[in-house]
This record gives structure tokens, C-alpha cells and sequence, in this order.
């Protein structure tokens, strides 16, 4: 049978549209592809030891000497806080040092330059020794990092209460975290004398 003009025309749109219903079922099983996400460009150039000699040792001495109390021949000497603008000063310290904690958690940033020699050999490890120490586990430095994170944010919501108790409190918090990343990375050969141990007095007989 001879096939007319409009009879193949019609085979030709059905066959159309059969490739259309294929390729939109193709389409619909295919999963959606998520465009990538944005990874921000980092530039850690500053050594942890710049941060820690010009952001974290100054914001955390802020908090450290906001709140204090001082033996002298007068008596004790305490320091509190007084106004609005040293409550500022004391939200400012402990926000910089929380933020400074982020800028510990950057990954690429060295410890030192590669100059740096330790004062101390043979206690303090050199910049290369921590950094090693540092990427042989990234999780256990982002824990100390998120420690002192914590604290000083801590810190801040209690200078927002003008809380000075609590901030002194939180100040030893501030040193817990500070020390437990130093005697890990900086100093972990450290041997801490043990105190002397005194010969206990005779207890003194019962009467017979």
C-alpha cells in the first residue's frame, strides 16, 4: 500500500513525538546535578605565632586584668569594671579572642616561619615539629581551638551581663584551653618537677 503525503507526515510528527517522550523520561530519572559550592579563597599568611603574639595573648590579657584581686600591704586590692565603656573593652577582648579561635581552625597556616628557632631546644619543639604534630591529627587542633572558641564566647555573653564573677571565672577556662594546646604542641616535653614530699610529723602517743 502506497503511503500519501499526509499519512507520512503524520508518521513523522508520531515518530517526533515519541523522541520527545524519550528524552523527557531520560531526563526525569536522571538525578539533579547540584552546582558546586563556594569555597572560600583563604590567604594564611600570618603564622600562628603572629596570632598569638599580637591578637590572642592581648585580647585574652584584656579579660585577664579586667577582673582581679591583688594582695597588698593595704590589704586585697580588687579590680571590677567600673562603667559602660570598660564593660566595652572587656566584650571586645573576649570577641576578638573567640574569633581568633576561627583563625586558628584556617587549614594551610603554619605555625612559624621558617626561620624560627625554638629558645628553649629540646623542650620547645621548632615550628616544622608542630606542624607535624598539627597535620599528623587536624581533628585533635580543631578541638583545642574550639575550646578556647568556647570560652572566650563565654566570656563575652557574661561581660554582656556585666557579670565580673563570672568573668573571672571564665578566665580560668580561658587558661585551661590556652595551656592544654601549649603542652601538646609547643612544649610537650615539659617535665613538671613534682612537689617534695615532707616527712609526716609523730603523732603524738596516748597517755597510757
Amino acid at each position: 500500500m502506497r503511503t500519501t503525503p499526509t499519512g507520512f507526515a503524520s508518521v513523522c510528527v508520531f515518530a517526533f513525538v515519541c523522541v520527545l517522550a524519550a528524552v523527557f523520561a531520560a531526563a526525569c530519572q536522571r538525578p539533579a546535578e547540584t552546582p558546586p559550592a563556594h569555597q572560600p579563597q583563604f590567604a594564611p599568611e600570618v603564622t600562628i605565632k603572629d596570632l598569638m603574639l599580637n591578637i590572642i595573648d592581648t585580647s585574652a590579657d584584656v579579660v585577664w586584668l579586667s577582673v582581679t584581686t591583688v594582695a597588698s600591704d593595704k590589704g586585697l586590692v580588687e579590680t571590677r569594671p567600673q562603667n559602660d565603656e570598660e564593660w566595652t573593652k572587656v566584650r571586645q577582648g573576649a570577641l576578638t579572642l573567640a574569633e581568633a579561635a576561627n583563625l586558628l581552625m584556617i587549614p594551610g597556616r603554619r605555625v612559624a616561619p621558617t626561620d624560627h628557632k625554638s629558645e628553649v631546644p629540646g623542650i620547645e619543639l621548632e615550628g616544622e615539629e608542630m606542624d607535624a604534630l598539627i597535620a599528623k591529627d587536624r581533628a585533635a587542633w580543631d578541638k583545642h581551638a574550639r575550646a578556647l572558641y568556647d570560652a572566650a564566647m563565654a566570656t563575652y555573653r557574661a561581660a554582656e551581663a556585666k557579670d565580673a564573677d563570672k568573668v573571672f571565672e571564665l578566665g580560668e577556662s580561658i587558661e585551661h584551653a590556652c595551656e592544654g594546646c601549649h603542652s601538646t604542641y609547643w612544649y610537650p616535653n615539659e617535665k613538671i618537677p613534682e612537689l617534695p614530699q615532707f616527712p609526716e610529723s609523730p603523732k603524738p602517743e596516748s597517755p597510757k
